[in-house]
C-alpha cells in the first residue's frame, strides 16, 4: 500500500490556557488565528520541512528542532517499516505570532501531529490513532516549552473547553460551554519569557490560596456548563499564578479592571502572556472590553493588537 504523492493539510487554532485559576489544566480553543501544516508522502525516508512561512520571527527549519516537525517525526517513526521506505515533506505557515500567550508552539505541534497521522494511516491502512496524536503533539510542544504541559495542546487538538486531568499519563476531559461567550483578546507589544514566567512561581502556597483556587476552578466549569453568568464573574479569580505574572506586564491591573468595567464576566492573562483575554456575553461587550484594555495598555506606553473570537467547538482538522 502506498500513499506517495498524497498531501494532507491541517489547520490548528490558537488557544487560551490557564483561564484564571486553572493553571496548567484549563484551556479553550479560539476561532482564529492558527497555524497550517501540510505534509506530502515521498519516496525519500525522513521528515523534512521544505517551506516555512513566518512573519513573526525566526523558527528552525530542521524538522527535529521544530515543534511541528518533531511531532511529525514522533508519528512517522512509530511505523519503522514505512519510515524506512517513505518520508514526509512538510510546509508550515505560521498564522500565530510567537511568544504571544496564544499557544503558538502548541498549534504547530498539533497540526504537525494530525497531518502526519493522516499520512501514516493512508500509507499503512492503519486506523487514525487519537492517543498517538496527543502524545506526539505533547512531545513537540515540550521542545518549545522545556516544561511539558498540555493546556494549549488539548484545546488545539479537541476544541471546546478542555481540562488536563493528568499529564503523566495524558488524560484530557472536554466539554462545550452552555454560557454564550465572546472572547476579547488584547496582545500588548511586550515580551514575556515563558521560562521566566514559570521560574517566578512559588513551590509552596498558603492553604487558603489553594482552597480558593480549587473552589474557583470547579465553579468556572459549573458556571460554563449551567450558563450561570454571575457564578462565572465570581470564579474568574486566581490567587496564586496571575498575581505574580501580572507584575511582569505593565498596565496589567488597569487592563483587567477596564475589561470588567466594560462588562466582561472576567479577565485574565492567557498562558504566560502577554495576551490578556476577557470572557464577555456578546460581540459589543467584547469590543468594549478590547478597546478598554488597549487604552489601559496605551496609558502604560504599550501599543496593542485587538482580536475578538469565540470558544471554538472545533479543534485541529483537515482543510
Amino acid at each position: 500500500m502506498t500513499a506517495v504523492g498524497q498531501r494532507f493539510e491541517v489547520f490548528a487554532p490558537a488557544t487560551v490556557a490557564n483561564v484564571g485559576p486553572g493553571f496548567d489544566c484549563f484551556g479553550f480553543s479560539l476561532g482564529e488565528p492558527g497555524d497550517t501544516v501540510s505534509v506530502a508522502v515521498t519516496d525519500t525516508p525522513g521528515v523534512r520541512i521544505t517551506d516555512l512561512q513566518c512573519d513573526f520571527g525566526d523558527l528552525p527549519i530542521q524538522a527535529e528542532l521544530n515543534t511541528a516537525g518533531r511531532a511529525a517525526i514522533h508519528i512517522w517513526s512509530s511505523a519503522p517499516e514505512t519510515a524506512a521506505k517513505h518520508g514526509l515533506d512538510m510546509t508550515l505557515h505560521k498564522g500565530l505570532p510567537l511568544c504571544s500567550g496564544l499557544g503558538s508552539s502548541a498549534a504547530s505541534a498539533v497540526a504537525g501531529a494530525v497531518a502526519a497521522m493522516h499520512a501514516l494511516a493512508a500509507s499503512t491502512g492503519a486506523q487514525y490513532d487519537p492517543q498517538k496524536v496527543l502524545d506526539a503533539a505533547f512531545d513537540g510542544e515540550s521542545l518549545a516549552s522545556g516544561t511539558p504541559h498540555a493546556d494549549n495542546i488539548a484545546p488545539a487538538l479537541y476544541g471546546g473547553f478542555t481540562i488536563v486531568q493528568s499529564a503523566h499519563p495524558l488524560r484530557i476531559a472536554r466539554f462545550e460551554p452552555s454560557l454564550p461567550c465572546r472572547v476579547a483578546l488584547v496582545t500588548p507589544d511586550w515580551e514575556i519569557s515563558t521560562k521566566h514566567a514559570r521560574v517566578i512561581l512559588p513551590d509552596q502556597v498558603p492553604l487558603r490560596d489553594a482552597v480558593s483556587n480549587w473552589a474557583n476552578t470547579a465553579s468556572i466549569v459549573l458556571a460554563l456548563m449551567t450558563a450561570d453568568a454571575e457564578l462565572l464573574r465570581h470564579a474568574m479569580n486566581d490567587r496564586i499564578v496571575e498575581p505574580r505574572r501580572g507584575k511582569m506586564l505593565p498596565g496589567y491591573e488597569q487592563a483587567k479592571q477596564a475589561a470588567i468595567d466594560a462588562g466582561a464576566y472576567g479577565c485574565s492573562i492567557s498562558g504566560s502572556g502577554p495576551t490578556m483575554f476577557a470572557l464577555t456575553p456578546d460581540e459589543p461587550t467584547a469590543q468594549r472590553a478590547c478597546d478598554a484594555m488597549a487604552k489601559a495598555f496605551a496609558h502604560s506606553g504599550l501599543q496593542s493588537t485587538e482580536r475578538i473570537s469565540f470558544i471554538n467547538p472545533k479543534g485541529a482538522g483537515l482543510i
